[in-house]
């Protein structure tokens, strides 16, 4: 019988899962090896242009301590993780977006040409574009607010105008626009993606619940046949039948009714403890009402034990074991019945004895 048992574990096993939810970052590989040499590449930039530009700085500090956190922010970017973004982490890059600009902004001279001083509007629109990629859209745009109002302040500060200021940003907003039309193109594939993968992983576990049947059918027709063909032929050879042979047609119609009614408490050791108990002249039914053993092996270790020592003590009368429906608080009922003397044991989900 454990073969049917493994086969029907099988079967359970083919339930469906959910697959994970395929996610922007997924798509974009986001923490993999190409990702991090893009990573290095951004921070080397970015501290190649602070240091060309430094002559043209009040005071070179404030952009290098801006490269700093900026390059930090593009690290934490990347890092694993599901989408959406941590908002924890959003803030800390919103908040690096804001400082950087001030840093900068701050910074730079009122007249002349501005070159690759400025480098951090790309830095934090490339920052933003990730954020936004992450499923953090609307904090991104914040951000990108707050980095046009601070270069809009420092235009009119400086003597070059708010006009100036925000010219500064159309490239980059939009940068951020075809960002925010990117992803949500991506997330609409990305859910395409994970649709597909419940469907293919549907049908891959429909498939395995059929051959796991089928292999319930193939497994249960061979036992039958070894059980019941030979005494079938003998019974059509016609008698007369010694009192061995009738006990053994009586042993093996109990086991094959057993094997359909009991199917789940039927492992090796619950068969021959029965076998051997209706030998004894002992009345055995085994009802399997559960459809499943708990999953905890320690349960069904002690729901075996107690059947088998149920079993073993049965030297006439009837004793019946039953697997109660899900439920209810109990799991397995044994009530034995020898002349008057009846008895009656519960076994809860553990496998233990309950009052």
């Amino acid at each position: 019988m454990s073969a049917v048992q493994a086969t029907d574990e099988t079967a359970r096993a083919a339930a469906p899962r959910k697959p994970p939810e395929a996610d922007v970052s997924a798509l974009l590989y986001l923490g993999s090896p190409a990702a991090r040499i893009l990573v290095a590449i951004f921070v080397a930039s970015n501290a190649a242009f602070t240091v060309a530009t430094a002559d043209v700085l009040r005071a070179p500090w404030q952009s290098y301590l801006a490269m700093v956190l900026v390059s930090g922010a593009s690290v934490l970017l990347v890092r694993r993780h599901p989408d959406p973004f941590p908002l924890r982490d959003t803030a800390a890059i919103l908040a690096v977006v804001t400082v950087s600009t001030i840093l900068v902004a701050t910074n730079l001279p009122g007249d002349g040409e501005l070159g690759r001083a400025t480098w951090h509007l790309g830095s934090n629109t490339w920052l933003l574009f990730i954020l936004t990629l992450r499923r953090r859209a609307l904090l991104a745009w914040l951000g990108m607010a707050l980095m046009t109002a601070i270069t809009v302040a420092w235009g009119v500060e400086s003597g070059r105008g708010a006009i100036t200021g925000a010219l500064m940003l159309d490239t980059h907003i939009g940068i951020l626009l075809v960002a925010t039309l990117f992803a949500s193109t991506l997330r609409a594939t990305a859910r395409r993606i994970a649709s597909f993968e419940r469907r293919q992983l549907g049908a891959s576990a429909q498939q395995a619940r059929n051959a796991a049947a089928e292999e319930i059918r193939r497994t249960r027709a061979a036992e039958l046949a070894r059980a019941a063909v030979p005494q079938l032929e003998r019974i059509a050879g016609g008698g007369p039948f010694t009192s061995d042979e009738r006990e053994s047609f009586i042993i093996t119609e109990a086991a094959l009714r057993d094997s359909v009614r009991g199917r789940s408490l039927m492992v090796p050791g619950v068969a021959e403890a029965a076998a051997a108990a209706r030998s004894r002249g002992a009345s055995i039914t085994i009802l399997d009402d559960r459809g499943a053993l708990p999953p905890d092996g320690e349960a069904v270790e002690r729901i075996t034990a107690a059947c088998i020592g149920a079993l073993s003590a049965a030297e006439r009368g009837r004793v019946t074991l039953r697997l109660v429906p899900v439920g209810r608080e109990a799991v397995l009922t044994i009530v034995a019945v020898d002349g008057d003397r009846v008895s009656r044991v519960t076994l809860g989900p553990d496998g233990r004895e309950t009052d």
